[in-house]
């Protein structure tokens, strides 16, 4: 999908990814995503107020097969975003 820059997970249950090539605004990029698919992830601005805007939390708490849901449409999306 291109969001190969993450940040150590370190035991959590959650992702940290760079999302600065696809756009410089986090909360945007969440609304957006939440709009067209229904998923949720986080704006970095969320966590970090100065490099936050680059950046988004997804969590993998959930079933394997919800994951792997979300992940065919995160992929979807953003192949034609």
């Amino acid at each position: 999908m291109g969001i190969d820059r993450l940040a150590p997970a370190d035991g959590a249950f959650y992702l940290y990814a760079d999302i600065a090539h696809l756009t410089g605004d986090s909360m945007d990029f969440c609304r957006g995503l939440l709009a067209d698919t229904g998923l949720a992830v986080v704006p970095g601005i969320d966590f970090d107020p100065v490099d936050g805007r680059h950046s988004v939390r997804m969590s993998f708490a959930g079933a394997t097969e919800d994951i792997r849901v979300a992940l065919d449409r995160l992929g979807g999306w953003l192949a034609v975003s």
